[in-house]
């Protein structure tokens, strides 16, 4: 089981390309797509912030493409 999560909008350029990463990274997630609009209070409630692409990793929240990327690169380097 992973517990990493991404929260993503389907479609969403930035979604597609923190998933592409991850896949590429073969770091485990689980996706949770969410609507652009209806699931902002659900997902405020839930970890704090409406903006996607974020990923939730067991230690930390990762808001937006550029900190996904920079999470990713510093997984890679300790392998």
């Amino acid at each position: 089981m992973t517990s990493n999560l991404l929260y993503v909008v389907e479609g969403d350029k930035e979604s597609e390309e923190a998933i592409n990463i991850l896949t590429n990274s073969r770091i485990q997630f689980k996706r949770i797509f969410v609507g652009k609009e209806g699931n902002g209070k659900s997902m405020w409630r839930d970890i704090g912030t409406t903006i996607t692409p974020t990923l939730i990793s067991a230690s930390k929240i990762f808001v937006g493409i550029d900190e996904i990327k920079s999470y990713v690169n510093k997984v890679m380097h300790r392998k």
